[in-house]
């Protein structure tokens, strides 16, 4: 049986996890929803994104969390929707 050679410092496979890609957006509506973690008592934002405008309509209806509307993600920046804006203010 062979000898095994030992390691040379520069010949070590580096540890640790791989970087990772950055997050693209897609064109969809998106809404941020506080969650309260009552365990910890921290409160995180969750970005949610939804396709069409009836699926945002019921994300906030149901959410018992507060939510926040962004708007529609055009490639570069959030556009208004004043529909939905209208829909949140009557729920308040």
């Amino acid at each position: 049986m062979g000898r095994k050679k030992k390691e040379k410092p520069e010949d070590k496979k580096k540890m640790g996890r791989p970087p990772t890609k950055p997050v693209t957006k897609r064109l969809a509506y998106y809404v941020t929803v506080k969650v309260n973690n009552s365990m910890n008592y921290q409160v995180t934002n969750v970005l949610i994104s939804k396709d069409t405008i009836p699926e945002v309509k019921q994300l906030i209806a149901r959410s018992p969390q507060q939510v926040e509307l962004l708007g529609y993600w055009n490639g570069k920046s959030y556009d208004p929707v004043p529909e939905l804006e209208e829909f949140i203010k009557s729920r308040k």
